[in-house]
């Protein structure tokens, strides 16, 4: 809403009319106080003028007489002192108003005199206001000189009559905007009730109540006007209501889509955003009015909305963008007219398309069908050298024969091994594979793997300690995948762990589950590897791998498993309480 201060109808009328009472009284007083002060001002001037003439035939009568005794007698007859210089400048007689105004033939009255006509000039006195002198030219005479005589009226008199009437039209002014008032106020009061129902009624519209009408119908004047804003308000219920149902059927569209959709205005700014896009950028429903570039650190997203919004932009373009959390989303942007403002230009749309899994998939798929390659083509190789080597001619010597044949033989079963346990993952992975949960002692399956370990454990001088004995407590699982995933932990800290040192096998109860921990006490894995372990193939000392014939596919095939019962397992280096080492934590249901 506009805050801006207004003045209100009944003040702009009040405004008007008194400034037209005050143009209609102004221009007649004021017209007539111009020709009242000119009447006074030639009266005073016709009175001057008489009285310079009067000064000038007393003066002559008295011709016997020398120059001072005749203007003594003229200022005495007058009733007014009188001046008089002579033509060569010389002031014969001086009044005493002409102190601070020196008399000289240089005054304005005197140089206006002609022909025997007086002079006449005004001034302002500092002391006295504004004046009149007069002077009027005679003759030389048997005992006096020629020269002028100079007599003074004061204006103050004119002055205060004029202020007297200027007094009564200032006084007159007030009164006729105090009459005015209340002309208008009466008028004004129906007029206001009208014009109040009629803003409330437009200021409830405007609030979102498109419900609210007019009821009592105003004066006849306004009864068009009400029925006006009547037919809006309908209007406008009629739109909004329209307007609200398409904009909850887009909004329920967008939150429905996996996709994330932004929509960006003619200055490439954010205006709104679905939820899906929510989950991508946590609090970018909070960002509205900025620029992509300031939420999304893409470069050729920003600059793709930059050129799609110009005026001679494509109709879409699609960018690829590539998130600090190794996220990948395919982002289509299309032009958009309906986003923006009229003027504004067209908007835009961008779709968030998430294809990181693919990524993530056609790197495992490239990472698998290497590292199947290169764990095959080393066992094959040495296979392949010694079958020549076996069917040369001649043939090696028999003692030679027996040890290539050997090597044949443990590459072949290593070969083996690696099919077994990709066939066995790919089961996992697929679902394929039964899996039967039932109540079983995890000390059980623990034990067989233990078993399965020993020869290797034997070689290394490993011996195991568990912090849990049989009968404790019961898991529901499958006593052969447990075993299994026993066993791929047991391995791992068998060869990694240092020589001479335990294997712990420890647990934890919480929330209904069982946790274990498989803890070995070697360098551990560096924090760079551990989100990889989990990988096919991937090994963090794979020179090593060879050393103890392993397929790299054990913590694939743990982690299936351990997924397949609904837990969860992850890594700690070092372990919880521990200084260095590495712990496999995984977790069961307890029964």
């Amino acid at each position: 809403m506009n805050k801006e201060f207004k003045f209100s109808i009944k003040s702009k009328l009040f405004i008007s009319v008194c400034l037209t009472a005050a143009i209609c009284v102004s221009l007649p007083l004021g017209f007539a106080y111009y020709l009242l002060k000119a009447d006074l001002v030639a009266d005073v001037h016709k009175s001057v003028q008489e009285r310079i003439r009067l000064s000038k035939r007393i003066y002559f009568k008295n011709s016997d007489v020398a120059t001072k005794g005749r203007v003594s007698l003229v200022s005495a007859m007058l009733g007014t002192e009188v001046g008089f210089i002579t033509v060569d400048g010389k002031v014969e007689v001086a009044p005493s108003w002409s102190l601070g105004n020196s008399l000289s033939l240089s005054r304005a009255e005197i140089l206006n005199t002609k022909d025997g006509e007086p002079g006449i000039s005004v001034i302002n006195d500092p002391h006295d206001g504004e004046e009149m002198l007069a002077a009027i030219k005679v003759e030389k005479s048997s005992l006096s000189p020629a020269g002028y005589l100079v007599i003074k009226e004061s204006l103050n008199g004119l002055e205060e009559r004029m202020g007297m009437i200027l007094k009564v039209f200032f006084w007159a002014l007030p009164i006729v905007a105090l009459v005015c008032y209340g002309v208008i106020r009466f008028v004004t009061m129906q007029l206001t009730s009208s014009v109040e129902s009629m803003v409330r009624t437009a200021e409830a519209v405007g609030q979102g109540n498109y419900r609210r009408r007019i009821r009592t119908f105003p004066d006849k004047e306004f009864v068009p006007l009400a029925n006006a804003i009547n037919w809006m308000a309908e209007r406008i219920d009629d739109h909004v209501s329209i307007i609200t149902g398409q904009k909850n059927k887009i909004q329920a569209v967008l939150n429905g889509m996996w996709d994330g959709v932004m929509v960006l205005d003619g200055d490439c700014r954010i205006q709104s955003v679905n939820r899906a896009l929510h989950d991508i950028f946590p609090g970018i429903q909070n960002e509205t009015g900025r620029t992509p570039l300031e939420i999304i650190p893409s470069p050729d997203l920003y600059d793709a909305c930059k050129e799609l919004v110009s005026q001679e932009g494509p109709e879409a373009k699609a960018v690829q963008v590539v998130l600090p959390n190794g996220r990948v989303y395919d982002v289509n942007i299309v032009r958009s007219p309906h986003t923006s403002d009229p003027g504004q230009g067209p908007g835009a749309i961008a779709v968030f398309h998430d294809i990181s899994k693919i990524k993530r998939l056609e790197t495992v798929r490239q990472d698998f069908v290497a590292n199947v390659s290169h764990e095959l083509r080393t066992p094959l190789t040495s296979v392949k050298g010694y079958a020549e080597t076996l069917l040369a001619d001649p043939p090696p010597p028999e003692s030679v024969q027996r040890n290539f044949l050997a090597t044949i033989e443990k590459n072949a079963n290593h070969m083996c091994k690696i099919v077994d346990d990709l066939l066995n993952l790919s089961r996992l992975e697929s679902g394929h594979e039964k899996v039967d949960l039932l109540p079983i002692d995890p000390s059980d399956a623990l034990r067989e793997a233990w078993e399965a370990c020993s020869a290797l454990a034997g070689i290394r001088n490993v011996e195991l300690k568990r912090s849990f004995n049989k009968g404790d407590f019961l898991v529901k699982a499958d006593s052969g995948q447990l075993m299994q995933l026993f066993r791929n932990l047991l391995e791992n800290a068998i060869k990694y762990g240092p020589e001479d040192n335990p294997i712990y096998v420890e647990h934890a109860v919480a929330e209904g589950r069982l946790q274990l921990s498989v803890i070995d006490e070697g360098p551990g894995i560096p924090t760079a590897d551990q989100s990889r372990i989990f990988e096919r193939f991937y090994s963090v000392e794979k020179f090593r791998r060879n050393e103890f014939g392993s397929t790299g596919l054990g913590l694939a095939i743990s982690r299936h498993i351990v997924s397949n019962h609904g837990g969860d397992i992850f890594v700690q280096c070092p372990p919880k309480g521990r200084r260095q080492g590495t712990a496999f934590v995984f977790t069961l249901a307890l029964l």
